[in-house]
């Protein structure tokens, strides 16, 4: 999943956010000075996306994908998720994105001496350019995969794949449907002082 993806499933507080977000950032252990709640949500960043990359509307959704981009058909379907839950926020969460993306850019801010450095240094940017609510635009999601792309040193054509989202966005559509259904019921399950 994607920024707005694991924001969207994160318990609406600052911590959270920050720990929804920093399980990009974040590899291996946890401190065990980190503040609980931020710790329980980087745990559940990371079986969120195992659950996702196993999960049968997402696999459904990657195969939809040219072949051609072979191991980038997993980052793309990430970044079309995110962009077809801010296209229908509205249906999944009472607060109006603009509203919900400035809460969560202001309440990151608060808690910022916490965020590892790579989420320190891309939340200004995150805040200008206002990335969360922008996922509703189509043509966002094409800089997203070449932004993507330039982190891996081109070695995928992601930049490409931008014109797959037109192309298969119906069946897309109905994955990410059931992808949601069933992400629901897998948050809703886990054991959060377990995590």
């Amino acid at each position: 999943m994607n920024y707005l993806a694991h924001l969207f499933f994160s318990d609406p507080e600052p911590l959270a956010w920050a720990g929804s977000l920093m399980g990009d950032f974040v590899k291996g252990p946890l401190d065990n000075k980190l503040p609980a709640q931020l710790a329980r949500h980087i745990r559940l960043h990371r079986r969120l996306d195992s659950y996702t990359r196993d999960s049968q509307p997402f696999q459904t959704s990657r195969r939809r994908i040219d072949p051609r981009f072979r191991h980038g058909r997993s980052v793309m379907v990430d970044v079309f998720y995110d962009h077809l839950l801010a296209s229908q926020w509205d249906s999944y969460h009472p607060q109006p994105l603009a509203e919900f993306s400035q809460q969560v850019y202001a309440g990151l801010n608060e808690v910022f001496e916490l965020l590892s450095p790579g989420l320190q240094q891309i939340l200004p940017h995150m805040t200008e350019r206002n990335w969360l609510f922008s996922y509703r635009q189509e043509r966002v999601m094409q800089r997203v995969l070449q932004r993507l792309e330039e982190r891996i040193g081109h070695r995928l054509p992601l930049a490409e794949g931008y014109s797959e989202l037109s192309r298969v966005r119906t069946g897309l559509e109905s994955d990410f449907a059931q992808f949601m259904d069933q992400a629901a019921h897998f948050v809703s399950e886990q054991k959060w002082p377990a995590l």
